[in-house]
């Protein structure tokens, strides 16, 4: 019998964005101490299934990648900082993506192609996440007001996967699904 399985599926940036989130990261160490997700690699998370049979998974994912080939590739625009919050207690730091009418409905049509529901989604690049308040008030000062704008093309979707009841399982790459603007031949 297969094991259930975690898939997490993401759009990774670029080397040189991932290089700068992670310089944000270790300044935020030295600010506020250390924190969970301090040492994870930068990406934006589209959605996070938990407990699946790859029996089940794995054509989703074969009828997913036709459909996500027609769609076309989006440039991507990063732009400053900002926060959620987590009730009273916690606050996520993260790296904005501008949000236009193209990228908010680029991403409806990802999530739709997808066939996975996401609620209230804010495309972003966590820097610090759940950190508590007394925390976030040390460090929010240091990105507030701090102008930091790039962009980067988005060609494709990255599964990711691991054993859900393994403990300290890593993630590994399952699976890149590509975006080509076009139908894929099928032989």
């Amino acid at each position: 019998m297969l094991p259930y399985r975690d898939y997490l599926m993401i759009i990774s940036p670029p080397e040189h964005i991932i290089k700068e989130i992670s310089r944000y990261k270790r300044a935020s160490v030295n600010a506020i101490g250390h924190f969970e997700g301090m040492h994870s690699t930068a990406y934006i998370t589209i959605t996070h299934q938990r407990r699946c049979k790859p029996f089940f998974v794995q054509p989703a994912i074969i009828r997913m990648e036709e459909k996500l080939f027609t769609m076309p590739p989006i440039e991507l625009s990063i732009k400053g900082f900002d926060f959620f919050e987590h009730g009273s207690v916690a606050r996520t730091i993260y790296a904005v993506i501008q949000r236009t009418e193209r990228v908010d409905n680029w991403f409806k049509l990802l999530t739709s192609q997808m066939g996975v529901k996401v609620k209230n989604f804010v495309p972003h690049i966590t820097i610090a996440s759940n950190i508590p308040v007394s925390s976030f008030n040390k460090l929010w000062p240091n990105f507030e007001n701090r102008d930091w704008e790039t962009s980067f093309n988005v060609n494709s979707l990255t599964i990711l996967n691991r054993d859900t009841f393994v403990e300290y399982c890593e993630w590994r790459v399952y699976k890149e699904l590509f975006f080509a603007n076009r139908l894929k031949e099928m032989f």
